[in-house]
């Protein structure tokens, strides 16, 4: 699994490098970190992604593809299967030889991670684009042009220069990038038609206002609302600020955590307002997501109310603590009763 290594800031920092999603289209994306440890060890994980969801996992110390949707050996026969383990072993294999060779040569210190997102976009007109880019700690590095079938460095220095010759150069690499991107639109068609259920999978969110500490009398430091929208699903969601009623523009007083995942594959975010103290306006947030039919979440804040999260959770795992001790006591009493009842003597 991948999930701790997306979650780490040099990962997402590539996710931001690569194609975004165009809106009403559906992506398939091969995600592939190498730690390169020194010149003879290197750990490798992958992962596909449809849209958001996990479709296979990449043991690559061996290469097999497991599959983790009911649908993902949809595309292609196990024969074919089989030779695309093959060819993702060779590959990657040549791939890393080449970028030990460069880092050797260019002085490039160890440990260091790449990665590396090849994958296709199907668009509603039924019009398709593959990419492949990989990035270095985070940052765009090289590309893969599939109009030109070559590759062109994202970076302007000797390295990535460098790197760019020495991959045009072997054309065994040139081929195979070509026929991973071919097979992309054959898979992604086939998970558009099989996997439309997980596709369209709808989850609400939950949302709760809360304000942080109130600044101490007399000081001129603002109030901050906060509203945390969490367990939504599928990703794209508007999180606003209502003050009387009129949305807030932005500016200096709203901030925004953007949308984060969830261990459960759902999202979460996180927006705040600062607010003057006893300003006498009104304030809601307000949620619209597509798993709502239409609808949107307004959850105002309470003046009164100081709670933060932490308290709130300190309270109920106090109640459930309490139940906790009561049910186990009620349960060993009426067990002790139906002994006796059986004619077992007891002290």
């Amino acid at each position: 699994m991948l999930l701790p290594l997306l979650l780490q800031p040099w990962a997402w920092g590539a996710l931001a490098a690569f194609p975004s999603v165009s809106p009403g289209s559906v992506t398939l994306r091969l995600f592939q970190i190498t730690v390169f440890h020194d010149a003879s060890s290197t750990d490798m994980q992958g992962m596909a992604l449809l849209d958001d969801l996990e479709t296979h996992s990449l043991n690559c110390s061996t290469c097999k593809i497991r599959f983790l949707q009911p649908w993902a050996h949809q595309g292609l026969t196990p024969g074919q299967w089989q030779d695309l383990e093959l060819l993702i072993h060779h590959y990657l294999f040549n791939l890393n030889r080449t970028v030990n060779s460069l880092a050797q040569e260019k002085g490039k210190g160890y440990p260091f991670v790449t990665q590396s997102s090849i994958g296709c976009q199907l668009h509603p007109n039924d019009t398709s684009r593959g990419f492949y880019d990989v990035a270095v700690e985070g940052e765009g590095f090289i590309s893969f042009d599939m109009e030109t079938h070559t590759w062109i460095a994202r970076q302007r220095d000797k390295l990535a220069l460098d790197v760019q010759d020495r991959l045009n150069k072997d054309k065994s690499t040139v081929i195979s990038a070509q026929y991973l991107l071919s097979k992309c639109v054959t898979l992604l068609k086939s998970y558009v038609q099989y996997g439309r259920e997980s596709l369209e999978r709808q989850e609400q969110p939950v949302a709760v206002v809360f304000a942080r500490a109130s600044p101490p009398a007399g000081t001129p430091a603002p109030l901050l609302l906060v509203c945390r929208v969490t367990g939504f699903y599928p990703r794209p969601i508007h999180v606003a600020w209502l003050q009387d009623g009129e949305e807030v523009e932005p500016g200096w007083r709203l901030n925004s955590t953007g949308t984060l995942p969830n261990a459960d594959l759902t999202y979460q975010r996180r927006s705040s307002l600062a607010v003057q103290p006893g300003d006498g306006h009104s304030y809601a947030c307000l949620v619209d997501h597509s798993s709502l039919g239409g609808q949107s979440l307004l959850i105002p804040w309470d003046h009164g109310s100081r709670w933060g999260p932490g308290l709130v959770v300190g309270i109920i795992l106090g109640i459930l603590a309490v139940v906790a001790v009561a049910v186990v006591l009620w349960w060993s009493r009426r067990r002790a009763y139906r002994d006796v009842a059986v004619g077992e003597s007891r002290a």
